[in-house]
């Protein structure tokens, strides 16, 4: 899941309130930074607007710095790659589960998944994936 996700994520589990409210919160002037991380593609934010976000909503700060390089961008290049390849990726999720199998299509919100041993497409939302790695083996 990339950083603009997961910020995202924590906004809504912490009542949905708009960036203006986080950005008086952490001392900022205005929301931008945060917005800039929340709809960018690729890897944003420096070290010390992270800290603040960590420090708002209780997370640790290398969390948000580990999220930050694994982009979009970044989860795009790799789906775009295994499909073109046909090597089988493991897809780790935000709840804990873990996905095998090719990955058959994708778009800027999802990819399908043709699962490792029954062979059915499913869909998985890009933002509900926390980590992504190719099957050792292919």
């Amino acid at each position: 899941m990339s950083l603009g996700d997961y910020l995202r994520y924590l906004r809504a589990l912490h009542g949905g309130m708009d960036t203006w409210t986080i950005a008086r919160a952490i001392g900022l002037e205005h929301p931008y930074p945060i917005n800039e991380i929340e709809q960018r593609y690729r890897a944003v934010g420096d070290d010390d607007l992270l800290a603040k976000l960590a420090t708002y909503y209780d997370v640790p700060v290398e969390d948000l710095r580990w999220r930050r390089e694994r982009s979009r961008k970044a989860f795009t290049i790799f789906a775009d790659e295994a499909m073109r390849t046909g090597q089988t990726v493991r897809l780790h999720l935000r709840m804990g589960d873990t996905l095998e199998g090719r990955i058959t299509w994708w778009d800027l919100g999802a990819v399908g998944l043709q699962r490792t041993g029954d062979g059915e497409i499913i869909v998985v939302q890009r933002h509900a994936v926390d980590e992504w790695e190719s099957a050792t083996g292919n």
